[in-house]
């Protein structure tokens, strides 16, 4: 059995700092028998209450796109969206549900072919959604209606000429669907009609906003009269018979595709982004004012906005990150005063209430499209998911460890996943530290300092000759932090990365993965001075009744040959197909006490200070400060350990790395004494041991 400790302190002879944190424990357990059958035809239990009910993602389409049909319907109270570029052309229909949570795809028997540029509106008094034109290899001129199953092409006597990046408006006043613009042949661009349900009508006003196309334009409700705003930096408005040409003083710069929305409840026409830009304008029938909301989508282009009068807020989702070749899948709602992310790619599930990283699901499902990423608890320790039921993995679980980027902040670190431990930072340049050190990976197995002017951080390990997993990988934890590299007269050294974190995934029934899980160690960074360490592959353990699919379970070092991390499967049935890195290691279900009696280790006094628990962990606001040239008072205090167990220290400096021990457990705690070296770092304790038959 395996338990860990950490603490960073300060000594002040020179300025050492080393602020106290903990480290988890975690129990080896063989051979124990199985829980008892819940199940009627396979006996393995995941001892889940079910307390915390099911365990559930939002969901979003598979792929973020630009240029998409977006309307709010407002029959069925929701929104829908069709098609568009992500890249190649899209032909999926979506409706955001009526709790403004999930994108749910739908499968209509007609539907439009795939396209993008084109635009659609409700129309309220034939309550359907109109689509018309866009552009698959060359300008589209069709239009379509959609009653909230099915699409359904309309063949008027007459319409307009095919185009994309036109604008679409239902004139409530005059109950008419006004197009204008687009990108269109001969006069197309600056043609104005109108469609009546039955029939398109090209009208004749005596004035026009010219040619224009990536212009947006809506229905103003309370002036009852359409707003445009052009590329071009002009504000129009549409009457029923004639456009005229506002003139604010203060308007928007101008700006290519886009997007406007009528906020009913405020009585304002919302205006967000477009290329270059991510700036909310509002419009009150005779002024633009520029909103300060404090969260703000990305800047972007091509996106689409459409206002929800059930959730009283616009929606906007996707469209195209500027000057990037990246199609957003992000839904954001506008309250009147801010944005709010509703949904994306990348959802976080947040620990930090869970001191003992401890969760008990009825079923768990992980949905296509979505990446699942984890903000850690206090004492860091690996993420448990236990199911009653069904576990189904279809998007992405990733508890890998952090990437050691220039812009970590000084004194901060690559973070390892969660149960996995931090990479080191590296050497402050010596023009300023009058030091080429970094400072070691954590972990068990971090990787060693660059001490030397350009020196390079060491890998950490896990598994490796020099590691310190198991093939049971008990105790469940993740990988060690690559070291930091030391750095020249003019440049810091390069971060280490974190460590991959630990996951166990235990389920009554069964596990299927046809998405990922991750727990890759964090990349390390060149500085320009040297490289920092990598961090290695932490831990996935699964345990079900059966365990399928063809997905993949990844548990590596940052790059292939650094070192791996452990994967275990622990099924009656084992039928994964998929790729699995490294190789795995299979066995009936091995279930303990490990779930309810979780070994820890704390250290509690450095140089007969009191250790504030839990620590902060801040190398920049130690929690221990002391001044000592003579032997260290270091006591480690634990839970679930026996006595008797042997307990090891291992100290991290900017100078190297330093182990004491063994040193055996009695009535639950254990003293050392030794001499700690000046410089940042931190002590980690570990304890040995083994339970069960």
């Amino acid at each position: 059995m395996k338990s860990e400790s950490m603490c960073f302190m300060k000594n002040q002879r020179h300025i050492l700092s080393f602020p106290a944190l903990w480290v988890a424990l975690a129990a080896l357990f063989v051979g124990l028998p199985a829980a008892h059958a819940i199940d009627p035809d396979l006996p393995y239990s995941s001892q889940s209450t079910g307390l915390d009910g099911p365990l559930t993602f939002r969901s979003i389409p598979v792929d973020g796109r630009q240029a998409h049909g977006f309307a709010y319907d407002a029959e069925r109270k929701q929104t829908v969206m069709f098609g568009g570029y992500s890249p190649g052309y899209l032909a999926d229909t979506w409706v955001l549900d009526s709790a403004g949570r999930d994108w749910v795809k739908k499968n209509p028997a007609n539907s439009p072919i795939g396209r993008y540029g084109h635009k659609m509106a409700y129309d309220s008094v034939r309550k359907v959604v109109v689509l018309f034109g866009g552009y698959r290899d060359a300008n589209l001129d069709e239009t379509w209606t959609w009653d909230g199953s099915n699409w359904t092409k309309l063949n008027p006597a007459n319409s307009p000429g095919g185009r994309y990046y036109h604008s679409l408006a239902f004139d409530e006043a005059r109950g008419k669907l006004i197009l204008y613009g687009g990108n269109a042949a001969g006069s197309g661009g600056s043609e104005t009609w109108s469609w009546d349900g039955v029939n398109w009508t090209k009208l004749a006003p005596a004035a026009s906003p010219g040619n224009q196309n990536g212009q947006d334009m809506v229905y103003d409700a309370v002036r009852q009269k359409i707003v445009m705003f052009t590329p071009n930096r002009q504000t129009w408005t549409w009457d029923g018979v004639n456009w005229a040409n506002v003139s604010p003083l203060v308007q928007p710069s101008g700006r290519d595709n886009l997007r406007m929305a009528y906020d009913q409840i405020r009585q304002r026409t919302v205006l967000f982004a477009g290329a270059g830009s991510n700036e909310t304008w509002l419009w009150d029938g005779s002024a633009w004012t520029q909103a300060s909301p404090v969260n703000i989508p990305g800047g972007r282009d091509f996106h689409a906005l459409a206002y929800d009068s059930q959730r009283q807020s616009v929606i906007l989702y996707g469209g195209r990150i500027y000057n990037v070749d990246a199609y957003a899948s992000d839904t954001w709602f506008w309250n009147g005063t801010d944005w709010a992310l509703t949904s994306d790619k990348v959802q976080t599930f947040d620990i930090s209430g869970r001191p003992d990283g401890i969760f008990h699901y009825t079923t768990i499902d992980v949905p296509p499209a979505i990446t699942v990423r984890f903000k850690r608890n206090s004492l860091n320790t690996p993420v448990r998911w236990l199911a009653r039921g069904d576990v189904t993995i279809r998007g992405s679980v990733d508890v890998s460890g952090g990437f050691g980027a220039n812009s970590l902040d000084l004194g901060t670190v690559a973070p390892g996943g969660p149960g996995g431990f931090d990479g080191g930072r590296g050497g402050i340049r010596y023009d300023q530290s009058s030091s080429f050190s970094g400072t070691p990976g954590q972990g068990p197995g971090g990787g060693k300092a660059g001490s030397n002017i350009g020196e390079y951080g060491s890998d950490g390990d896990y598994a490796g000759s020099n590691g310190y997993g198991n093939p049971f990988i008990q105790p469940l934890e993740g990988g060690s932090g690559g070291g930091g590299g030391g750095s020249n007269n003019g440049s810091n050294g390069g971060n280490g990365g974190g460590g991959g974190g630990a996951i166990l995934i235990d389920s009554s029934r069964d596990i299927s993965v046809t998405g990922a899980i991750y727990a890759d160690g964090g990349d390390y960074q060149y500085s320009g001075a040297s490289y920092g360490g990598r961090g290695s592959g932490g831990a996935i353990l699964l345990r079900a009744d059966r365990i399928s699919g063809g997905g993949k379970l990844e548990a590596v070092g940052a790059t292939r040959g650094s070192p791996n991390g452990r994967i275990r499967l622990e099924a009656f049935f084992r039928l994964f197909t998929g790729d699995v890195l490294p190789v795995s290691v299979n066995s009936n279900p091995i279930a303990g006490p490990e779930l309810t009696q979780l070994p820890v280790l704390t250290v509690t006094r450095v140089a007969n200070i009191i250790v504030p628990q839990p620590p902060g962990g801040n190398q920049l606001a130690p929690d221990v400060v002391f001044n000592s040239t003579s032997p260290l008072n270091i006591v480690v205090t634990a839970q679930n350990v026996p006595d008797g167990s042997p307990i090891r220290l291992r100290l991290t400096t900017k100078d190297g790395i330093v182990t004491s021990g063994p040193v055996f457990l009695t009535g639950g705690s254990a003293s050392f004494n030794l001499t700690v070296p000046s410089g940042i770092g931190s002590i980690q304790a570990f304890a040995d041991f083994r339970t069960g038959n």
